[in-house]
């Protein structure tokens, strides 16, 4: 890999330029761009090797998108999982099989919905959602439970 600390400001952001051509991508069009010669343009790619780097730059965005849509497969479980105990309930409860004494679990569950839907639960709306450890212990308890119902849905 070449030496980027050599790299300056301008060299950076012709990089940047030629990496979003994507299929388009020329040394010509970076050097028109940039004012300058194609060939300091191309000694430019070959010195900072702009074509591994953009091969490199490409595998890490789909790494990252391939992440994205893990994460997003886990959460569409995890609502269908929500809502499938949530319909339990409901039925249980207007049966009367179930007397609420504590409505916490629900509020859990329904909070954990929100959640994961991207709404705030709280009156203080953070960027980021973090499960403290006893969310996560609570949520392996949903799952651990989770896995009778599916199988009574199924059935």
């Amino acid at each position: 890999m070449a030496d980027l600390s050599k790299e300056n400001k301008l060299q950076r952001e012709a990089f940047e330029f030629y990496y979003g051509l994507g299929n388009q991508r020329s040394l010509k069009a970076v050097a028109i761009h940039f004012s300058r010669s194609e060939r300091t343009v191309a000694g430019w790619s070959r010195d900072l090797n702009w074509v591994d780097r953009c091969k490199q730059k490409e595998m890490d965005e789909a790494e990252g998108k391939e992440k994205q849509g893990l994460m997003l497969d886990v959460k569409v479980t995890y609502r269908k999982v929500i809502n499938n105990l949530l319909a339990v309930f409901s039925k249980d409860f207007k049966e009367g099989k179930i007397k609420v004494k504590s409505i916490q679990d629900l509020e859990r569950l329904i909070k954990l919905d929100l959640l994961l839907m991207g709404d705030a639960v709280d009156k203080v709306e953070n960027d980021g959602v973090e499960l403290t450890e006893e969310d996560k212990k609570a949520l392996d308890q949903i799952a651990q439970a989770l896995k009778g119902v599916n199988t009574k849905l199924s059935k």
